[in-house]
């Protein structure tokens, strides 16, 4: 992706900081400098960066249990630090910005957020100065990179990007601050561009990468409840497939068989109807092996009933389709037999990718 030309900037550099990106942190980085670029700042507190990025990367790590590679100590050190906020994994940014403030001072958080200092600012100057660092001992690259960045900020042929105060702040360069407000959207696509291929390489397995990146917003389900409405009024009453106990129009609330934390999706196939209570119960983990019959039969005869019943079903049940890369007409002729072979072909390899990602396999429910 090619960043906008300059005839004052050396945009060769600025194109360069993700070449041979093995660690997340630049980018997570970058988008916070130009979050407060974006609002005017020139001068940024290096810690209230990191906590900024620590915000930034929380929900793809905590929440959406995306590998960040194994190179990474971004993912190590985030963890670390939810462990010791004790916080919830889902907590908004906003809130845990603030609990990252009021506990920056105390050691153990104030260590971990330095371990992220000891790289980041630095290292993320370093196209700016490759020929000058060639060969040097990697304890003094850090001191080089700080001296030549001060030296070269008013650099009327190389300014660099930012440079580092003695308060512990970077300055941002008001030629780079001019070209970054100029170019604000396109600068974050470059970011983000870069940041999927990296995210989509650590994760090979994983669909959905684009939705992992934020915290998940309020998802409309109308298309599902209509459709297991229309199902149970055809039945009268079926049975939850993890308790057992009755399901009723007015009393279900709608479950993710694979947690939607996983999957990214709220495509129809992957949803069951089930009590509040189970509901929450379950919350995002991966249910007991179990269970996989009674979703699978409960979704042939779901799909069977409902195609019977409504006349508009193409809209209704296409999500079916995109799973089985067949026809509504296909599918309903298909065997029990044949639609449970291919549920299992596409839902178990799923079930285990999102164990190996860390989600907590095995829940069984209890009364």
């Amino acid at each position: 992706m090619n960043l906008p030309k300059s005839k004052f900037l050396p945009i060769n550099h600025l194109a360069a900081v993700f070449s041979n990106t093995t660690n997340s942190y630049k980018f997570f980085w970058f988008l916070v400098i130009m979050d407060n670029v974006k609002s005017g700042m020139m001068k940024i507190a290096i810690d209230d960066l990191i906590i900024d990025m620590i915000g930034e990367v929380w929900y793809p790590i905590n929440y959406f249990k995306l590998s960040f590679g194994r190179q990474d100590q971004f993912e190590k050190t985030i963890k670390e630090i939810q462990l010791k906020l004790g916080c919830p994994k889902d907590i908004s940014k906003q809130e845990l910005k603030i609990q990252l403030i009021k506990n920056k001072e105390t050691s153990e958080i104030s260590q971990l957020i330095h371990r992220l200092t000891r790289w980041v600012p630095q290292r993320f100057l370093r196209p700016w100065f490759t020929d000058e660092l060639r060969g040097m001992l990697d304890h003094y690259v850090n001191r080089a990179i700080i001296e030549r960045s001060d030296r070269d900020f008013v650099n009327t042929k190389n300014p660099s990007l930012y440079r580092f105060t003695n308060e512990n702040m970077i300055e941002i360069s008001p030629l780079w601050k001019d070209y970054m407000q100029l170019h604000l959207s396109i600068l974050n696509g470059f970011i983000y561009w870069h940041l999927i291929n990296y995210l989509q390489k650590c994760n090979p397995n994983v669909s959905n990468i684009t939705t992992k990146l934020f915290p998940p917003e309020h998802r409309q389900l109308s298309s599902a409840r209509k459709f297991w409405n229309k199902y149970i009024t055809a039945k009268g009453q079926i049975k939850c497939i993890y308790s057992a106990q009755p399901i009723m129009i007015n009393n279900y609330s709608i479950d993710h068989y694979l947690p939607w934390s996983f999957t990214g999706h709220d495509q129809l196939w992957n949803l069951v109807p089930t009590l509040k209570s189970v509901n929450s119960s379950k919350s995002n983990n991966l249910p007991s092996e179990k269970y996989l019959n009674n979703y699978i039969l409960q979704q042939y005869d779901a799909f069977h009933t409902v195609f019977s019943k409504v006349s508009e079903r193409s809209k209704l049940l296409e999500d079916y389709s995109v799973l089985f890369q067949l026809t509504l007409n296909e599918i309903n002729a298909m065997k029990k037999v044949e639609f449970t072979e291919q549920m299992l072909d596409s839902v178990r390899p799923q079930l285990q990718i999102a164990k190996n990602m860390g989600f907590q396999p095995n829940w069984i429910y209890q009364k």
